[in-house]
C-alpha cells in the first residue's frame, strides 16, 4: 500500500513544518514537499497554509485530517493482523494518560509487556484529563488511562478507586485537624492542577453545592505541589499523584471522603488491533501485581 503521501500529511500537521515531517519520516524536506503537493493535486484542494515560519492546516486540511488518520491507522491494523496470522505480533500502541499513572502504574506494566511482545512499539503521551479525552475522541490515542466521568466512548476497565486528598503546607492550620473539611474549598485558596474545568473535582463541588476559591491554575500537579510547599494554597488531587513527588508538604484526607474511578479506556477505533487487544488483556491480567510491586518501592 502506498500511503506515504498521507503519512507526510499527518507528520507535517503534527510538526508544523515540512522539515519536521522529514525528520520524523527520515525523508528529505524536498521529498515531503513533493508528497504533499502530489496529495493536494490528487484531492484538488489546498491542505496547508505555507509561510516562512512553517505550515498549518487549511480548513479543508482540518476536515480531511481525521479521515486520513483513520486510513493510515487501518493500514497499520492490516499489517498487525497479518503479523498475528503469521505468529509474530507487531504494531504500535498510542497511550494517553494522567502523568500520575504514567509515573506509577505504566512503567512496570509496559516493561513486562515488552518482554513478552518485543516487536510492539508503545508511545506515551502524559497530560491533563481533557487532553486524554480529546486524544481518544480524535483517534490520536488507542488507549487512555484516566478517571471515568462518562464523557467518552469506548470500553472502560476499572483499575482503582483512588481517594481525592488535600495537599497542604507544613504550616497549614489544617494539619492540626488531621483532615481537610471539604467545605473549606470555599475559603482556602485552591491551586487547580488543570486549566479550565477539572471534571474529577467539579462533580464533587456540584454534589455539595460548593463554589471553590480557585486562586491559581497550572497544568502540572508537581508545580502545584511546589506552590503548596511555598504556602500559596491547597491542592486537591488524586492520591496517586502524591506518590511521585518529593515535596515538603502534608497529605490529608478529605472530610467527607471522596474518590474517583481510575481505569483504562480502549478507543472504539482501536479494538480490532491485535497489539491493542494484547496490551489491554495484559493490563487486566497483571495490574494488581504491578500495583503491589510499585507500592513496595
Amino acid at each position: 500500500m502506498d500511503t506515504a503521501r498521507y503519512k507526510a500529511f499527518l507528520a507535517a500537521a503534527k510538526t508544523g513544518s515540512f522539515s519536521g515531517a522529514a525528520l520524523e519520516m527520515d525523508y528529505t524536506t524536498s521529498a515531503v514537499s513533493q508528497l504533499i503537493a502530489a496529495l493536494e493535486e490528487e484531492l484538488q484542494v489546498p491542505l496547508f497554509h505555507r509561510s516562512r515560519t512553517g505550515v498549518r492546516l487549511t480548513t479543508n486540511g482540518e476536515r480531511l485530517y481525521l479521515p486520513i488518520l483513520g486510513l493510515v491507522r487501518q493500514e497499520e491494523r492490516i499489517y498487525e493482523i497479518s503479523a498475528e496470522i503469521s505468529g509474530l505480533l507487531t504494531g504500535e500502541i498510542l497511550i494517553s494518560a494522567y502523568p500520575s499513572i504514567c509515573a506509577t502504574w505504566l512503567p512496570s506494566l509496559i516493561g513486562e509487556f515488552r518482554k513478552r511482545y518485543p516487536s510492539i512499539h508503545i508511545r506515551i503521551d502524559d497530560s491533563i484529563r481533557q487532553h486524554v479525552v480529546d486524544a481518544l475522541k480524535e483517534e490520536k490515542a488507542d488507549i487512555g488511562f484516566l478517571s471515568n466521568q462518562h464523557d467518552f466512548s469506548g470500553e472502560f476497565f476499572l483499575l482503582d478507586q483512588n481517594p481525592i486528598v488535600a495537599v497542604v503546607s507544613k504550616n497549614s492550620p489544617y494539619n492540626s485537624l488531621g483532615y481537610f473539611p471539604l467545605k473549606e474549598c470555599e475559603v482556602a485558596p485552591l491551586i487547580q492542577s488543570s486549566y479550565g474545568k477539572d471534571k474529577d473535582l467539579d462533580g464533587i463541588y456540584s454534589k455539595y453545592h460548593l463554589h471553590p476559591n480557585i486562586t491559581f491554575e497550572t497544568r502540572n500537579s508537581y508545580t502545584a505541589a511546589a506552590m503548596v510547599a511555598n504556602d500559596m494554597g491547597v491542592l486537591l488531587v488524586n492520591e496517586l499523584s502524591t506518590h511521585v513527588w518529593d515535596m515538603d508538604v502534608n497529605v490529608l484526607p478529605l472530610d467527607p471522603p471522596q474518590s474517583i474511578s481510575l481505569g483504562m479506556v480502549i478507543s472504539p477505533t482501536a479494538v480490532s488491533s491485535p497489539a491493542v487487544k494484547a496490551f489491554a488483556s495484559f493490563v487486566k491480567e497483571n495490574f494488581k501485581r504491578a500495583e503491589s510491586r510499585y507500592s513496595e518501592c
